[in-house]
């Protein structure tokens, strides 16, 4: 061999192995970048889940609240037509024992 050919062959090489060394620095930065992306995106996830669990109970507690204050306003109106109804029949079994001792005894 000749010595240029010999010194084609080196320069061959060398290139070769700076294609190698630039392929290993792209990959690693490559590498390296996926993980910075998947480690935004798994943040961004974590914090959107977090607002989206925040929205949700408090969507969860007015509707609780809502449900809470329609069941007083109903047990309220119940009560107050049980007081009504008791104080109607109470009024309607006094008027009858009145009637009824009235008749047994008369107006004396």
């Amino acid at each position: 061999m000749s010595l240029k050919t010999i010194d084609e062959v080196k320069r061959i090489e060398r290139q070769a192995e700076e294609l190698e060394r630039d392929y290993e620095e792209k990959l690693q930065k490559m590498k390296q970048e996926t993980k910075e992306t998947i480690a935004e995106m798994e943040e961004k996830v974590e914090s959107e889940l977090e607002a989206f669990k925040k929205k949700e109970s408090a969507t969860k507690d007015e509707k609780l609240q809502a449900l809470k204050t329609s069941y007083q306003e109903q047990l309220e109106k119940d009560l107050n037509h049980l007081e009504t109804n008791f104080t109607d029949k109470s009024d309607q079994l006094i008027n009858a024992v009145i009637e009824e001792v009235m008749r047994k005894y008369g107006n004396s």
